[in-house]
């Protein structure tokens, strides 16, 4: 069976349709399967869907839950991996062929997740920014989580990616995630995604329940990808509400996992529900 058959995608639009004929147009003969979430009111867009699924959840159900539905909405073919990407990462010509030749290393069997080193790419000029966007998500000593290397440039030392690592998350823009993983985590919790957590944090919380169950989180250089990240990352210019969401995931998340980081989350969270604006 050749890797196109393996795989699977997944991938969540929440008005995001000025990327979807770019994403297609890319992507439409490398990803096997694909399964079109559009999280938002449905019909805005008109483009060529034919070979994808489109499923419709008619409103904003969140980014954890929108990607379970497009698990239960895959056909329950021989997939061995299935890929959750964001319709804003642009993957190089042979991505695929590239994951074809690791994914069945010996070394490998036991990683659940496989990621890339994401670099920063502008659609609105469309070439890269020579920035990086992300080398999988880690956490501070006091429970701060970050993109790795966010904003560096991508010649700068530490951001030239030459031996696979392990990370302690990976960036939900670009998951590829052995269908087993999945199925074990289902069977398990009856979800993949947690859906509490509606969006942010979301990919992390699931990393680290993957590797709670002896699986590991690995970010390849040869699946190095283009991420045209949707969100100002000045984080200042985020709706309250977001900002609110996301230090309530953090907070929600280490008094699960990481008792450590409880105070610099608790005081976070209340940061911004008492004195931001």
């Amino acid at each position: 069976m050749t890797i196109f058959n393996r795989c699977a995608s997944i991938y969540v639009s929440y008005h995001s349709e000025k990327y979807i004929d770019c994403f297609l147009c890319r992507h439409r003969q490398e990803l096997g399967e694909t399964v079109l979430i559009v999280n938002s009111t449905p019909g805005k867009y008109a483009g060529d869907l034919s070979g994808v699924k489109c499923l419709e959840a008619r409103r904003n159900v969140g980014f954890a839950a929108a990607n379970n539905l497009g698990v239960v909405g895959l056909s329950g073919g021989a997939h061995d991996f299935i890929i959750f990407i964001n319709p804003d990462v642009a993957m190089p010509q042979g991505w695929l062929d590239s994951f074809s030749k690791i994914c069945d290393l010996p070394e490998y069997r036991d990683v659940g997740v496989f990621t890339g080193p994401l670099l920063g790419y502008s659609f609105a000029r469309d070439e890269p920014t020579g920035l990086i966007d992300s080398l999988g998500i880690w956490r501070t000593s006091y429970g701060k989580w970050f993109d790795k290397q966010q904003g560096q440039p991508t010649t700068a030392p530490d951001s030239v990616v030459t031996e696979p690592q392990e990370v302690p998350a990976v960036c939900g823009a670009l998951m590829v995630v052995r269908k087993k993983v999945i199925e074990e985590l289902v069977s398990e919790y009856g979800f993949f995604f947690d859906e509490s957590y509606f969006m942010y944090k979301e990919d992390i919380e699931v990393s680290l329940r993957i590797r709670r169950k002896g699986w590991r989180t690995l970010l390849h250089p040869s699946l190095a990808a283009y991420h045209c990240r949707g969100w100002d990352p000045n984080r200042g210019a985020m709706p309250k509400w977001t900002r609110s969401i996301s230090s309530r995931n953090e907070l929600k998340m280490h008094l699960r996992y990481h008792w450590r980081g409880v105070p610099y989350s608790l005081l976070k969270y209340l940061y911004v529900k008492l004195m931001e604006k």
